[in-house]
């Protein structure tokens, strides 16, 4: 006579009730050193997180300018783009200003 197999749950179920297991099997010390890490990465990025950010229009690179500072000590954090970027658009555009001028003084 043939057995039939009761059936096997489903993959995902399978992976969970693992995922379950391994976690009843970690002991209160295993469980605060994975808590942990995950604590201080989020106290670092909300100390980290500048909430102050400024929007400017660099016109002589026609570029917008971010500034990012630290509310309370008013330092800046990040300026984006950076002063060696606004200085490479600003060459560009007198470089396409001036070939554009020496076209109109050919014609």
């Amino acid at each position: 006579m043939d057995r039939i197999a009761a059936p096997s749950p489903a993959p995902d179920v399978q992976l969970k009730h693992r995922d379950q297991q391994q976690q009843a099997d970690r002991g209160a010390a295993a469980k605060a050193t994975v808590a942990q890490p995950a604590a201080e990465a989020d106290t670092r990025a909300s100390e980290a997180t500048p909430t102050r950010l400024q929007v400017s229009l660099d016109k002589s690179a026609q570029r917008f300018v971010q500034v990012f500072t630290d509310p309370n000590t008013e330092d800046l954090v990040r300026r984006y783009p950076s002063e060696a970027q606004l200085a490479y658009s600003r060459a560009v555009i007198a470089y396409m200003r001036a070939l554009s001028e020496s076209w109109r003084d050919d014609e």
